[in-house]
Formats: C-alpha cells, sequence, structure tokens
C-alpha cells in the first residue's frame, strides 16, 4: 500500500468518525456474512442431482432460463410457457424433483440466452451470475472508482440475492449504467442499452419516460430500433408460436401477483406491500398507481430541466421500482447506482438531514426488509426509496439553483466586460 493510499484512508476514516466508522464496518460485516452464507447454503453441490443440502436446486431460479432455452434448441420454442412442459425440463436439467420455476420473458430476449443451453447446467449458471456480475461492476467502477468498488458491488445485499436466485439482477443494472454512462456522448452504445432492456418492460418504461422528458430522441429511436429488430428476429428464428403464448402468459403472471402466489415479502413495491397488509386488489393497484404517478413527475422534472447525471440517473434508478408491481429484491442490483452517485456528492457538498440514514437503510432493505414484512406484515423498501427519491430531487433542485447562481455570475461579469 503506498503512502498516498494510506494517507487516504486515514482522510475518509477521519471524516467518518468513530461511529460512522463503526456502523458502515457492522453493515459490511453483516452483508458479507449473508452472501457468504447464502452462497454456500445454494450453490453447495449434494449428488447426485444438482441439488443443495435441502434439496433445492442449485442455481435457483436459473433453471427456468436454461430450461425454456434447452426446449427452444430442440426445437419447442413455446414449450419453456406450458408450466407442465417446463417444470419436467427442470427436473430433467436438475437430475432430482423440484419446485416449478415458470418462465415469463419475452422471445426476443429467449433468443439471446439461447446459447448458454449448449453448455452443461452448473457451467451456465455459473457463466450467467458470475459474468452478469462482472459486467456491472466493471461499469460501476466508472461511476466510483475504487480499488474496493467490485467488493462493495459484491456483497451489497440485492447483490447477494441475485447470485443466490441465480437472477438477471446484475444484468439489468449493467444495462442502467451502460444507458446512463453512455447516455451523451455514445448514444448509439445507450440506445442499445435501453434496447436489451427491454426484456423487462416494467423496467424499461420508466427509462424510456426519462428519455422523452429529457428529449433524447436519437436515443429512444435507436433503442426502439434495438427492441424491434429483436422482437422480428426471434419471430424468424423461433416462429409466432412462443409470441402467443407469452402473450397468454401475462394474464397467469397477473393471476400470480394478485392472488400472493408468489413472494410478496420480497417484492419492493408498493403493490405487494399494501397486500400484505391486507389491503384489497383494487386499492392496492390504486395506491400503487398513485406512488407510480409521484415518481414518474419528479422523474419527468428533473430530466426536463436535464440535471446532472449523478442527480437525473439516481432520480431514474429510484423510480424505476416505485412505478411497477412487479420488483423482487434482486432486482434491487442498481441502486448501487444511486448509492454511489449520492454518497460521492455528500462527499462533496455534505449529507442532507436524514440522508445518511435513507442510504444505510436502502443498503440493508433488499435483504431486512423481508425479515420486517415477516415480523410486522409491512414490507418497508419502497417507502426508503420514496424517501430517498424525494431527498435526491431536493438535491437535484439545490443543483439548479446553484447552477443557476454560476449562470447569473458569468453573464454580469460578461456585461460588465463589455
Amino acid at each position: 500500500m503506498t503512502g498516498a493510499s494510506r494517507a487516504g484512508i486515514r482522510a475518509e476514516l477521519d471524516r467518518l468518525g468513530r461511529l460512522g466508522f463503526a456502523v458502515l464496518s457492522l453493515v459490511a460485516c453483516l452483508s458479507l456474512a449473508w452472501l457468504v452464507g447464502g452462497l454456500l447454503n445454494s450453490w453447495w453441490w449434494h449428488p447426485p442431482g444438482y441439488v443443495n443440502e435441502g434439496g433445492a436446486n442449485i442455481g435457483r431460479d436459473f433453471v427456468a432460463l436454461w430450461s425454456a432455452a434447452s426446449l427452444a434448441l430442440g426445437g419447442a420454442p413455446a414449450a419453456g410457457y406450458d408450466q407442465s412442459l417446463i417444470h419436467a425440463a427442470e427436473q430433467a436439467a436438475i437430475g432430482a424433483p423440484v419446485g416449478l420455476i415458470t418462465w415469463h420473458y419475452p422471445p426476443s430476449f429467449l433468443m439471446l440466452v439461447l446459447p448458454l443451453a449448449l453448455l452443461p447446467y452448473p457451467a451456465a449458471a455459473i457463466l450467467w451470475v458470475a459474468g452478469t456480475f462482472a459486467a456491472f461492476a466493471r461499469i460501476l467502477q466508472q461511476v466510483a472508482p475504487h480499488p474496493l468498488t467490485w467488493l462493495a458491488a459484491l456483497i451489497f445485499p440485492a447483490t447477494a440475492q441475485c447470485l443466490i436466485s441465480g437472477q438477471n439482477g446484475a444484468f439489468s443494472a449493467a444495462l442502467i449504467a451502460g444507458g446512463l454512462l453512455s447516455l451523451e456522448r455514445r448514444p448509439m452504445l445507450s440506445g442499445l442499452c435501453w434496447g436489451l432492456l427491454c426484456y423487462k418492460p416494467q423496467v424499461a418504461a420508466a427509462a424510456f419516460i426519462a428519455l422523452a422528458f429529457g428529449r433524447y430522441w436519437r436515443v429512444i429511436g435507436i433503442g426502439v430500433v434495438v427492441a424491434v429488430t429483436l422482437a422480428l428476429a426471434s419471430f424468424a428464428v423461433l416462429g409466432l408460436e412462443p409470441w402467443l403464448a407469452f402473450l397468454r402468459g401475462l394474464g397467469e403472471a397477473r393471476a400470480l401477483l394478485d392472488a400472493g402466489r408468489v413472494p410478496w415479502d420480497r417484492m419492493a413495491t408498493v403493490f405487494a406491500s399494501a397486500r400484505l397488509v391486507g389491503l384489497g386488489i383494487a386499492a392496492a393497484y390504486g395506491l400503487q398507481i398513485g406512488v407510480a404517478l409521484v415518481a414518474v413527475g419528479i422523474l419527468a422534472h428533473v430530466w426536463r430541466r436535464r440535471a446532472p447525471l449523478a442527480l437525473a440517473g439516481s432520480v431514474l434508478v429510484l423510480s424505476i421500482p416505485l412505478t411497477t408491481p412487479y420488483a423482487y429484491d434482486y432486482d434491487l442490483v442498481m441502486l448501487l447506482l444511486p448509492i454511489a452517485w449520492l454518497v460521492l456528492e455528500a462527499r462533496a457538498t455534505g449529507f442532507g438531514r436524514g440522508e445518511a440514514v435513507l442510504l444505510i437503510a436502502a443498503w440493508v432493505m433488499p435483504v431486512a426488509g423481508k425479515f420486517i414484512a415477516e415480523a410486522t406484515t409491512l414490507q418497508p423498501t419502497w417507502l426508503v426509496l420514496l424517501l430517498l427519491l424525494l431527498t435526491t430531487w431536493q438535491r437535484a433542485e439545490k443543483s439548479k439553483v446553484h447552477h443557476g447562481d454560476t449562470e447569473n455570475t458569468e453573464n454580469a461579469v460578461s456585461r460588465r466586460s463589455r
């Protein structure tokens, strides 16, 4: 370690103070323990089948992706949308009786992941979770260029949930980060990222709303072209039948959500939280729509005024789980972006009232939210995100005022010089 590095660490410790250092150390240790314990529990192979000690399949939800892709390569691309057929394929892949993991993604995404089915199931699962995390961690390094950025990203509880569950949260986060960081200077790359993100329409919707209010028409156009091209390519390769099966399955997915046949306590949405506390379906959707409109209003305001990327990007990411009734803990890997951006902003300007507490809460909620929901029937993750969104909006407003004052001063100096 160089002298400059040691001096930098000492400066950070002085900035944190003893209490801050103790809190962050505790949070980091608990996060690391959850990651290690979760990975050992979910990925420790107990042959002959690809299952852990408890009988759950290793790779968890990834088995649906691999099985759907395997069925498609075998000439039955629509079979992945049939519960009985994909369940049989999943049990054949694992080599043991396992529970059903349904497949509800569009055929355009199915076409993209087809090559994974060419690999043996364990190799494909490891490649998926490790490769998507590595891609996101590398992009995150551009936001927070620090030697330990990758470690912070790895122990983040949402990342742990994504790796444990074999899910796609890191993939989505990489696309969002890539789309935001390339927005101004590389519109082609940005549009490609947003177009690929359409594999999760409920996530991409807020992004395209932000781009529209920001008047990034070229990026929107490229994103639409990418999404449509993928859809047409999947039609050409896989045929019409999987698209019809996918569309039929949307109603099934909503019925599962409405009836609570998905784990509401692991969901970060207003709808799931409302259903947990006992609200009816109509009231829960009404509350979800109300919060979504608030989030979209803030999103529109900030992006229309072209706020700095750190603030505009944070507002977008925080808005995404608030504008959909369907978002799990593993989808919150993207929260590393606003957490990193807002910490960097606070280091330069100081933390606002309660901001540090909200950032710590946003860090722990992907796991803590489930335990709180089990103890109280209230899933508070969406509330933490909404409060953090409001504080970020305040930062954006202060940034606008400061920028305006700077412009007025520069104009005054220019007039005097003339």
